[in-house]
């Protein structure tokens, strides 16, 4: 997915200059400049991050040095100041991750420096598949319950009364609040802390690396985005007599309360399913970005839950079908399943492969349970109301992901 550098130009000019000039035109420019935060939700090696935070650069230039077209030297000093505090990435492959860093860091080379601690600012996840602190106020839905390839629809139907029985019984007193998520306040000041540490040298970015892995590393973090993970897992959590156990609400609650509660193999089983999806929860990975209020504040975007967010969403996120296709995942393992003209003949044909080749359809049902998975939380989590109908195609999730994103202060916002 490679966008012409003409395109990317198109984009800056509508999207991220409207932004840019409204900030320089502050009192404090270059304050306001340096506080701007622009995000790629499907980042890749980092094409349209690299062209917006040269945009951003000139700028910055041309506010310090007072000249329409700043010196070179200006310019290179901008742009690791930019991409150390307003660039922010997420991309669902680790190494496309290290890429787009390995990119930024030979974008801000600065003679005498070190290179810029990026961790905190590109990181990997599914963009798409995650939680917030609305939904999880809200709890498991009955929908998590519906029944996906491999499941047992009997075992579906009947815990999804009981998750309906639990919550509508309201067995906990505090239903309904973001209570667990005033814990994470610490954790979002530590990671906000690292902008007060320079990098202009080796032990300032290694103190800046201490603080990350304290951060991440730190009991609020981490029972954070365990329960986050919590509340993802129900919806692909295998429903089967013989893995008779999903979590309901009443398991969710229990987990709230004390993450170190469930079993040691509950435990496992969500953290397998949260490194298979690739969960990423926005506001716990940038908690810079958005801020989680105390119960009883209206928050400015009701349906995530929290304030803030990015000035600018920027990207060509993939175009691609929720949908697993039999030809191409059969085009090399077994191409006379592939080449088969009809869906039939073709289901036919996989279905001999339990006896033929079991290894090969072990993997095909696994496939066919992760794409059915992610389907069903888009479909039934709550969090795409609006792009999840129909026939499923990741370009609508990510302009509905990219407006939640999106800060709603007024004039200094574009996607």
């Amino acid at each position: 997915y490679y966008t012409p550098t003409s395109l990317i130009s198109c984009l800056l000019d509508s999207a991220l200059d409207p932004v840019l000039l409204e900030a320089a035109k502050q009192p404090e420019s270059e304050a306001a400049i340096l506080k701007l935060k622009v995000v790629d939700p499907a980042c890749g090696s980092g094409h349209f991050l690299i062209a917006a935070a040269h945009r951003i650069a000139k700028r910055l230039a041309a506010v310090r040095t007072g000249e329409e077209e700043p010196p070179p030297e200006a310019q290179r000093k901008a742009i690791r100041d930019v991409i150390g505090h307003c660039i922010y990435g997420v991309d669902v492959n680790p190494m496309v991750v290290e890429l787009c860093k390995v990119s930024l860091w030979m974008e801000a080379l600065e003679p005498g420096k070190p290179l810029s601690f990026l961790e905190h600012r590109i990181q990997p996840g599914n963009s798409l598949l995650g939680a917030t602190p609305a939904l999880l106020a809200q709890g498991i839905p009955d929908e998590a319950f519906t029944p996906i390839e491999g499941d047992d629809k009997e075992i579906c139907k009947e815990f999804k009364r009981i998750n309906k029985d639990e919550r509508n019984k309201q067995m906990r007193l505090f239903a309904a609040t973001t209570e667990s998520w005033l814990q994470l306040g610490n954790f979002a000041a530590s990671l906000m802390n690292l902008d007060t540490v320079g990098d202009d040298s080796i032990e300032a970015v290694r103190e800046k690396e201490r603080m990350y892995e304290a951060a991440i590393r730190s009991g609020d973090y981490l029972d954070g985005r365990f329960w986050a993970d919590t509340w993802c897992a129900a919806f692909v959590w295998k429903k089967t007599r013989e893995f008779n156990y999903p979590i309901t609400e009443e398991v969710f609650r229990r987990i709230e309360r004390n993450p170190h509660g469930c079993e040691v193999w509950t435990r496992k089983e969500i953290e397998r399913l949260a490194n298979q999806y690739h969960f990423f929860h926005w506001h716990l990975a940038f908690p810079d970005v958005f801020r989680l209020l105390p119960n009883g504040t209206d928050p400015e975007a009701g349906k995530t839950g929290w304030n803030g967010g990015f000035d600018v969403v920027l990207g060509n996120p993939p175009w691609e079908s929720a949908e697993l296709i039999e030809k191409e995942f059969f085009a090399v393992s077994a191409p006379e399943i592939a080449n088969e003209r009809t869906k039939a003949r073709r289901a036919a044909k996989i279905l001999v492969l339990r006896d033929s080749n079991p290894t090969l359809f072990l993997a095909w049902e696994s496939a066919l349970r992760a794409q059915q998975g992610s389907s069903h939380f888009i479909k039934n989590s709550g969090l795409y109301p609006d792009g999840s109908g129909g026939k499923l195609n990741t370009y609508r999730l990510f302009a509905e992901i990219s407006t939640a994103l999106l800060s709603l202060m007024p004039d200094l916002v574009s996607s």
